[in-house]
């Protein structure tokens, strides 16, 4: 992945954020969208202090780790650096959020073709299941957003990362299926072989209930 080229790292500031509309805000961070020299961009900034803005910008380094992999694949926003270790820098995509939108079974289709490819490339998003990280884009094709809790499968002997990437990666599936069928019911018997709900994931289901 290149580094952001110069006029990014000139012109992503402070200043130009306190000017820039906020497109969503929450404990982690926020997010605005920018205009810069013709680009539509989403800046995506750490929140808080002390020891929690810490956690959030290494969460924020994650994040660009994660969209640095994942250039090129179809439904994921094109990143375009990590300006002065603050400012995570993403095209702005005119996208509308899951939950108001109309889908059909080609949505799903194509949003589990972005997952697989996802996982080809090492990372699992882990927090599918939270729809306000799935978008919309104008052509009815599925967008990924929010890679800050992504788990990365590192090269070589790491076992413990590579049980719990594969862990991830079954959460990943296990929510394409519910946000697909709006729960674990009905579910195809194609769909059915994704499917693999862990211990864990049963139990925080009924403590819901």
């Amino acid at each position: 992945m290149p580094n952001p080229t110069p006029s990014l790292d000139t012109l992503v500031s402070p200043d130009a954020l306190a000017r820039a509309d906020v497109l969503a805000r929450s404990n982690q961070g926020v997010i605005y969208r920018l205009t810069l020299e013709g680009r539509e961009l989403a800046v995506k900034t750490a929140a808080g202090k002390g020891p929690l803005l810490a956690i959030n910008r290494h969460a924020l380094k994650r994040e660009f780790r994660a969209y640095s992999r994942l250039d090129g694949v179809t439904g994921i926003p094109r990143c375009r650096g990590l300006v002065d270790g603050r400012f995570l820098v993403l095209d702005f995509i005119d996208a509308r959020p899951f939950r108001d939108a109309r889908t059909g079974p080609e949505f799903f289709d194509r949003l589990l073709d972005t997952i697989q490819a996802m996982h080809s490339r090492g990372v699992a998003h882990g927090d599918l299941k939270r729809k306000a990280n799935l978008m919309v884009d104008p052509q009815g094709r599925p967008v990924l957003l929010d890679f800050g809790a992504a788990t990365l499968l590192h090269s070589g002997w790491h076992p413990l990362n590579r049980r719990l990437f594969e862990f991830m990666r079954q959460t990943d599936l296990n929510a394409w299926v519910k946000l697909k069928y709006g729960g674990y019911s009905d579910v195809s018997e194609a769909d059915r072989v994704l499917l693999r709900r862990s211990w864990l994931e049963r139990v925080l289901s009924r403590s819901r209930q």
